[in-house]
Order: C-alpha cells, then sequence, then structure tokens
C-alpha cells in the first residue's frame, strides 16, 4: 500500500486548471495602489546567508502584501484542498496550512527562470535551501492584458497562457520545475498561495527525507 509519504512526491500528479467565478477588480486595484506608492518588495530567493542565490535580472517581479479577502481565500483553499484530496492518499489527520500569500507583478521583459517553489538550487544543481512547509501551489491570475508571461512545465510538457480568473494548482516540490516567459506588453498580475501538508499524525511537516525514507522502507 502506499504511504502518504510516497503519495506526495508522485511525479504523475494532475496540474489543475479552473475558473474562478468570484469578482477579482479589487485585487487589481489593491496592486496597482500599492504600485503606485512603491509598497512592494523585489521577489527574490535568499540562501541560509542571507545573499541572493537567484539570478535576479529575471526573478525581479514584484511582490505585493495582499489586501485580505475572506471570500476569495477560502475559494482558494477549497480548490486547493478538493486537489489534495483527488491527487494524494491524504489521511484524516492530515490538513493544509498557510504557508505563504502574496500578489505579484511582472512588468514588461521580467520573468521566472525554472525553478521549484518548495527549494532553491545552486548553479551546480545543489539544493541551497528546502522550505518543507511548501507542498501544494495555488495561483490565480487577475487580469488579461498583457502579452507573454506564459508559465511552462517542462516535465509534464506543458505551458500555459492564463487569463482573468483561472486557477492553477501544482505540487511545489521538484517533480513540478516551471518558468515564466518574459512579459512583452503589459502587467502580469497574479495571487499566489502555497500550503504546508501536516501530517497530524506526527504533528509535522512532510519532509524530502521523509519521502526517501518511506520509499525504501
Amino acid at each position: 500500500m502506499i504511504t502518504y509519504a510516497e503519495s506526495i512526491q508522485k511525479p504523475d500528479a494532475a496540474i489543475f486548471q479552473g475558473a474562478c467565478a468570484l469578482p477579482v477588480d479589487s485585487c487589481v486595484a489593491h496592486i496597482e495602489s500599492q504600485l503606485l506608492a512603491n509598497e512592494y518588495r523585489v521577489h527574490e530567493v535568499y540562501g541560509r546567508d542571507g545573499n541572493s542565490i537567484i539570478d535576479t535580472r529575471y526573478r525581479d517581479s514584484k511582490a505585493i502584501v495582499p489586501r485580505h479577502d475572506e471570500e476569495l481565500a477560502f475559494h482558494i483553499y477549497e480548490s486547493v484542498y478538493q486537489y489534495f484530496l483527488a491527487n494524494f492518499s491524504a489521511h484524516p489527520s492530515d490538513s493544509l496550512v498557510l504557508a505563504q500569500t502574496e500578489f505579484f507583478a511582472y512588468a514588461p521583459g521580467v520573468g521566472l527562470k525554472m525553478h521549484s517553489d518548495d527549494h532553491a538550487r545552486g548553479a551546480d544543481g545543489s539544493i541551497l535551501k528546502l522550505d518543507v512547509q511548501r507542498g501544494i501551489t495555488a495561483i490565480l491570475y487577475l487580469n488579461s492584458d498583457f502579452d507573454g508571461g506564459e508559465i511552462h512545465f517542462p516535465k509534464q510538457g506543458l505551458e500555459l497562457r492564463p487569463s482573468t480568473g483561472t486557477l492553477v494548482i501544482f505540487p511545489s516540490n521538484r517533480n513540478f520545475p516551471h518558468e515564466v516567459r518574459p512579459i512583452v506588453r503589459g502587467q502580469r498580475y497574479s495571487y499566489q498561495r502555497i500550503y504546508g501538508i501536516l501530517n497530524g499524525r506526527a504533528a509535522s511537516f512532510l519532509t524530502t527525507n521523509e519521502a526517501s525514507e518511506a520509499a525504501t522502507r
């Protein structure tokens, strides 16, 4: 019988694509007001020593703290929870815990190099930093008036050109590396929420080491 630790790492989980019926206009207005007020930070990844470990020429999207929208947040959570149940061997004591939530703005010329959401790699391919609290990524796309900015999953042979209200959900781990093509025209806005998967039986987040150990039993 497949274990929980093995299932969360399985490479054949589906990438969910669906439409969100809720309005996102207030999200776009909040992002644009924060950009105008310079209330954002450059989206980078840092190593344990505090130094940037990603070439920011292709990772300088603007990260903005989201305005709280309970209805929208609940809709995304419910979608992720159903995805979790459909794709992984969940136990009743396993739960989802919000690990990260932000808006992102991509300007012309900005993209995102190949990466996985739960870790960063050095030039030699070694893992420099692993975030075990990241298990499933959900991205809600907030606008359509831009060119470029497709999200590409090479292992799955999938490239998406998201439009307003598209919700994409996928595992955050190394089996789902992806990149964002550089923006050609306009601004690309998105709402990203990443959930950790808490193994209630052990009251701890599942780690890559746990998955490897389970696979050898």
